[in-house]
């Protein structure tokens, strides 16, 4: 079933509702007129196997609480990448609090301006965040290095709540390099303790070849310390020059203490080869690393580039004594 409208529509829902074979159930750009509302509706639906809630403004007197109660929802995607509706909302913190046993993949996309937390009272097995500014046409990195510091520790602790509340997660997926670039001032942050992710297995991340992106990285990885997987996409690969001491203060002995497999997507930029020397020579169990070069450096210059990219990985010391390093094109 799905509810949708281009603009907002208010939505009064009734005392009684009764959907006792509904198994998808997506709703876009609604205003739900309470918390209770929303309560009868989830109860209403007992075989209820997907939800998907996408730009709807849930609004209440007394604070900004979504609350998915739901014993069948095993797949839940939670989207709000636009203004709020009513100017109050937008200055509140909102909640998303979800009560779901087992609910096992969980995608979250949301506008890093907007205050929001959530509540995750059962283990997750996957979770997925795209996290951006304000709109995907401005979203890169150049926009993200003009940020003053204060509104990018602003937004660390944001995100720093999201990666507290999944910390039993086994995998995660982080889609937008926006959240690390904001991620990388958490170690400066002094008023909050660093999250930790024992749980974590398998790691995606999407960067852009930035120091902010590599020293964001570093950090998921010192509180990630049973990663066994990890698949890096990397964006705008040709940028500035991150420096040679990016991952300073972060890494520490016996890190990546698990990590087996390693793959990324590259072009072969110098930030790349920093970030691939820095796991090479830290993963003392390291199996196989796999590259993938995209398919823009198929020119001249490009192969040429890549050339050189694998010749110089190849005199890389590794800490793993039995590392199979493939290179795709």
């Amino acid at each position: 079933m799905m509810f949708s409208n281009a603009r907002h529509a208010d939505v009064i829902l009734p005392r009684s509702m009764n959907l006792p074979r509904l198994k998808v159930l997506s709703i876009t750009g609604l205003s739900i007129s309470n918390e209770e509302s929303s309560k009868r509706l989830f109860s209403s639906c007992p075989v209820l196997e997907t939800l998907a809630i996408q730009n709807c403004d849930i609004q209440t007197y007394n604070g900004r609480k979504l609350i998915v109660d739901s014993v069948s929802v095993k797949k839940f995607a939670y989207t709000f990448l636009c203004r709020r509706r009513y100017p109050q909302n937008g200055t509140k913190e909102n909640i998303v609090k979800l009560c779901a046993p087992n609910l096992k993949d969980f995608f979250c996309a949301l506008l890093l301006k907007q205050d929001c937390s959530l509540e995750i009272c059962f283990p997750l097995s996957r979770v997925s965040f795209h996290m951006i500014l304000e709109n995907l046409k401005d979203e890169n990195a150049e926009t993200y290095s003009k940020l003053p510091l204060g509104e990018k520790e602003v937004y660390a602790k944001r995100v720093m709540r999201f990666l507290e509340a999944v910390y039993m997660v086994k995998e995660m997926r982080l889609l937008s390099p926006g959240f690390l670039e904001v991620l990388s001032r958490a170690p400066d942050v002094v008023d909050c303790q660093p999250p930790r992710l024992c749980s974590l297995k398998y790691l995606t991340l999407t960067m852009w070849s930035t120091r902010s992106c590599m020293r964001a990285i570093v950090y998921l990885l010192s509180i990630s310390p049973n990663v066994t997987k990890l698949f890096l996409k990397a964006k705008e690969s040709c940028l500035a020059d991150v420096g040679d001491e990016w991952e300073t203060g972060l890494s520490f002995p016996g890190m990546l203490s698990h990590l087996e497999y390693v793959q990324i997507e590259v072009e072969g930029c110098d930030a790349e080869l920093k970030l691939l020397c820095f796991l090479l020579k830290k993963a003392k169990f390291l199996k196989k690393v796999v590259l993938y070069f995209r398919s823009s450096v198929g020119s001249p210059d490009g192969v040429t580039q890549v050339e050189q990219f694998m010749d110089t990985l190849r005199l890389v010391p590794t800490a793993s004594s039995s590392i199979q390093v493939v290179f795709k094109t």
